[in-house]
């Protein structure tokens, strides 16, 4: 019971971060004008015509194109949070186990595509971008390379941190077991 409710503690916590993301960046938004710039577009044809002259409306439309984008990076962003989290709880429910390790080192196999969702995350916010693309070139690039980048890491922090040394830690444990008794009687001998 204690493992099953400290994984459902790391997924909650990080859905929670990333909520808790998602509010922070809507904060800044509104209150930066150097963020709103960073998502602002610079193309205004796929909101229809506006009058000649207009600069409210076409600042107007400019801060709606902005916020849309902010909001996508943002749950992409809060994703990733809780792809990484999920992976998290994964690993910590497997090394938590109280099973054989080869057992467990089956299961770390059978967990690989929890290493990957980060990346198809990624590819999830670069497609989305492409969406974007007609309404802001610019915050549709900082979607697409932040979305890959920001998978990339999250996945090789996975692999490096936490499935390498659980897989070192159940191969060391398989040999020393399958060495046991005579390993013991090797070391004994002249």
């Amino acid at each position: 019971m204690k493992k099953s409710a400290s994984q459902w503690g790391i997924v909650i916590a990080v859905i929670l971060l990333g909520i808790a993301f998602v509010f922070a960046m809507s904060y800044a938004f509104r209150r930066s004008p150097q963020l709103q710039e960073l998502f602002s577009g610079t193309s205004s044809d796929a909101f229809g015509e506006v009058a000649a002259n207009s600069k409210e409306s076409i600042a107007s439309r400019n801060r709606l194109t902005a916020t849309v984008s902010m909001y996508i990076f943002s749950v992409i962003t809060a994703l990733q949070f809780v792809a990484f989290g999920v992976g998290t709880a994964v690993v910590s429910g497997i090394r938590r186990g109280g099973e054989a390790p080869k057992v467990q080192l089956s299961r770390l196999e059978n967990a690989e595509i929890f290493f990957d969702v980060p990346l198809y995350v990624g590819l999830f916010g670069t497609i989305s971008a492409f969406l974007v693309m007609a309404f802001s070139p610019q915050s549709s690039r900082l979607i697409a390379y932040s979305s890959t980048l920001i998978g990339i890491v999250f996945s090789l922090i996975l692999r490096l941190t936490l499935q390498y040394p659980l897989r070192q830690s159940l191969i060391s444990r398989m040999s020393e077991a399958a060495q046991g008794p005579e390993a013991a009687e090797g070391e004994k001998l002249p």
